[in-house]
């Protein structure tokens, strides 16, 4: 069972994000520890905004 992801988590994923961004670029590959981490940190972060701020409840559209 995967339990949710609560804001601490998703605080401490989106700061991980901002320090792996100057060190990942579209050059990278793929399988390079950065990126994979990268990738991890983006989903756990988009998972919790998708059930949080769901776009369809956005007053802008």
């Amino acid at each position: 069972m995967v339990r949710p992801i609560d804001e601490a988590v998703y605080k401490t994923a989106f700061e991980r994000i901002e320090e792996l961004l100057p060190m990942v670029s579209d050059e990278t590959p793929i399988y390079y520890s950065k990126a994979i981490e990268l990738k991890i940190m983006s989903d756990i972060v988009i998972k919790y905004e998708e059930a949080h701020f769901p776009i369809g409840n956005s007053p802008f559209i």
